[in-house]
């Protein structure tokens, strides 16, 4: 039984997002978002292999939509490796607060999303519209 406050992160994106940290070694350091990535596979998550993740946890190429608490707005996006982010196409990077927060969630929870301003803003993730696991993918 996995934890509901600890994220759950598959073999294969943990694997992807340690191989980003070496990439760009000199930002890990430097740039918040990676290193709060790499301390989470490091230690804060469970790591799970891809065909063992539960159906309703974000992974990465993962279509979801969360509900901005405060304001009540709803938002679907997918959750993508920064070189396949696109605005227009709704694609968030990992590396973005919002993208952080819902990476190894599960449907139901709230996360904390830090502003670019330092202010906190809760977001509920309320539907998994498609997550690469449980369509079969396991290795997008």
């Amino acid at each position: 039984m996995l934890h509901d406050d600890i994220p759950v992160i598959t073999e294969l994106d943990a694997a992807r997002i340690r191989e980003l940290g070496a990439r760009l070694p000199a930002l890990q350091n430097t740039l918040g978002p990676l290193s709060e990535l790499m301390e989470m596979v490091a230690g804060h998550a469970h790591i799970v292999p891809s065909r063992g993740v539960p159906a309703d946890i974000v992974t990465v190429n993962s279509t979801v939509s969360f509900r901005d608490e405060l304001t009540g707005a709803v938002h679907r996006v997918t959750v993508v490796y920064p070189h396949e982010v696109s605005i227009p196409e709704r694609r968030i990077s990992i590396l973005s607060p919002v993208g952080r927060a819902l990476l190894g969630l599960s449907v139901g929870r709230i996360a904390a999303v830090e502003l670019p301003d330092g202010a906190t803003r809760e977001i509920r993730i309320l539907e998994l519209h498609y997550q690469p696991e449980a369509a079969g993918e396991f290795t997008r």
